[in-house]
């Protein structure tokens, strides 16, 4: 009887485990299944750094929002709406300390928030993009050379969103996927 009981439950802490694994994929995948993805271009990209592991740092051209409400807390959250442009690319709508009902925008929550000469700055969540070891110092090379120069190159990041659930799957250099360019 008392073999029983240990098996009923060894069996349910299995189920719950592969149950709770199964719904943390299934909500990512549901995001990028949504279709609703957005083009986030690229600032320089900074050097590697050893003390954080293998993977491209990120920034991002949207970074800030004009706005006339100093009323901003250092490190405070706050919710980024986003729409779309005519080629898919990311165009920040508004920024907003409470969630807004009723918008048609995607929005991304930040926390890494401050206010200084008449706007909001923040740093967007998905800033890191995780690559296999041997070929994330080179990728992130390659993107950083494309934006140098006297005619920089078109560096995006392709994130979908859906939410306030965000999912990097990757970084296009000049219409090539980062994988593909560094695989070579």
């Amino acid at each position: 009887m008392k073999k029983t009981y240990i098996y009923l439950l060894f069996s349910i802490m299995v189920i719950a485990q592969i149950a709770v694994a199964g719904q943390i994929v299934y909500k990512y995948e549901r995001t990028i299944a949504s279709n609703n993805m957005y083009k986030f271009k690229t600032a320089p990209i900074d050097p590697n750094d050893p003390f954080r592991g293998k993977y491209i740092a990120l920034r991002y051209e949207i970074n800030s929002f004009a706005t006339t409400d100093d009323d901003w807390e250092y490190d405070q959250k706050a919710y980024v709406y986003i729409s779309k442009d005519e080629d898919g690319f990311a165009v920040l709508e508004t920024v907003s300390k409470t969630l807004l009902p009723n918008t048609d925008f995607d929005y991304i929550e930040v926390d890494n928030l401050n206010y200084y000469s008449g706007k909001v700055h923040f740093e967007l969540p998905f800033n890191r993009y995780y690559m296999e070891e041997s070929k994330a110092y080179d990728a992130e090379t390659l993107a950083r050379e494309a934006q140098r120069g006297d005619a920089p190159a078109t560096v995006y990041a392709v994130v979908h969103i859906e939410n306030n659930l965000h999912v990097l799957i990757d970084i296009v250099v000049n219409g090539v996927s980062i994988k593909e360019a560094v695989a070579k």
